[in-house]
């Protein structure tokens, strides 16, 4: 489940990354410019914290910004509507280069959200990356269970079908909301979970060996999270011990916020999805044809497809892909560095 900041970054801090005196000053200074922020809500002192604290890791600066506030673990990390998904979908077309088709962390990079003087959004490049397999069971068009294979553990993943958005923001369309629950289980209740599903008519309907890779960005207008994950899944349909396809997303989704932002409001869905579309925004127009390694470029194009759908051949859900929010008019531009 992409959308939980729930990762403890100083278990992975190198231990000896650059000298001790060093490391203690650039704390000093990161720690001085993240309480002016706090002090002024000028976002130029949170950014200018980020790239101090950059100098000595390689990542971590969100929760260096959480403990600022009390929050000490990553898990401990406010979310609001808990149960609801909010999570906007990009494929992603690889134009081929030089040798081999680049690695996880390697497309991870290619969206880099530089810390200039005045970003809207900040990444932490944390590039999380792991394999497993998971194994669909569905009805009626519809995705009734996953069972997930990883790290030698099992789990459990259901998601309700597609809700409504009863916001007034333009181009909601492209965040897609949906309850899910992921919970680890045994293998005997993996047994009962799908006899349950099966005797009310879901069928086994194939299965995908998921790499996936995972960083955060940071809003700083309100203090969101959001995790930024590339999945490149490889479909093996039932019967079958070949993989017969490849599907490559690049994956936005809401995982909770940093308390205290002068524009944050609790509990607003729209300013969530506000939030999200502006995303969506600035990361299609930004990134698409991004150059990734050793030649090859990762076209961005917006799409609502389901891992579901890519199990089950189903292209309906293609027919969502928003295009036109891309298209900025001519008035409209597009700052890469400093607001002119």
């Amino acid at each position: 489940m992409g959308g939980c900041y729930s990762y403890d970054y100083r278990s992975r801090e190198p231990k000896k990354t650059q000298a001790k005196l060093e490391k203690i000053s650039a704390k000093g200074v990161v720690t001085k410019l993240i309480n002016a922020f706090w002090k002024t809500g000028e976002r130029e002192n949170l950014i200018k914290a980020q790239v101090a604290f950059a100098s000595s890791n390689k990542s971590g600066f969100f929760l260096r910004l959480a403990d600022s506030q009390g929050i000490k673990n990553a898990a401990d990390i406010p979310k609001e509507f808990p149960e609801t998904e909010y999570e906007v979908k990009f494929d992603v077309e690889p134009v081929e280069g030089n040798d081999s088709e680049p690695g996880i962390a390697d497309y991870l990079n290619a969206f880099d959200f530089p810390a200039v003087a005045t970003a809207r959004f900040l990444k932490d490049p944390v590039n999380i990356t792991a394999t497993g397999v998971n194994n669909f069971y569905g009805n009626n068009g519809e995705e009734r269970l996953v069972v997930i294979e990883k790290g030698g553990n099992l789990y459990l993943k259901e998601k309700g079908p597609a809700a409504p958005l009863e916001t007034n923001v333009e181009f909601q369309e492209v965040v897609i909301k949906r309850t899910e629950t992921r919970y680890p289980a045994s293998f005997s209740e993996v047994q009962e979970k799908i006899k349950e599903v099966t005797e009310e008519g879901a069928e086994y309907k194939g299965k995908i060996r998921k790499e996936k890779g995972d960083a955060f960005l940071l809003d700083t207008s309100d203090g969101r999270l959001y995790s930024m994950s590339f999945t490149r899944a490889h479909l093996i349909k039932p019967g079958e011990k070949n993989e017969s396809g490849i599907q490559r997303q690049l994956e936005l989704e809401y995982a909770g916020y940093i308390p205290k932002f002068p524009g944050f409001k609790l509990n607003s869905e729209e300013q969530i999805v506000e939030g999200m579309v502006d995303l969506a925004k600035y990361t299609g127009v930004m990134y698409s044809n991004a150059p990734v390694k050793n030649g090859w470029r990762a076209n961005l194009k917006l799409t609502g497809e389901r891992k579901y759908d890519f199990i089950t051949g189903n292209k309906a859900s293609l027919e969502r892909t928003l295009q036109p929010v891309l298209l900025l008019p001519e008035s409209m531009p597009v700052y890469i560095g400093e607001e002119q």
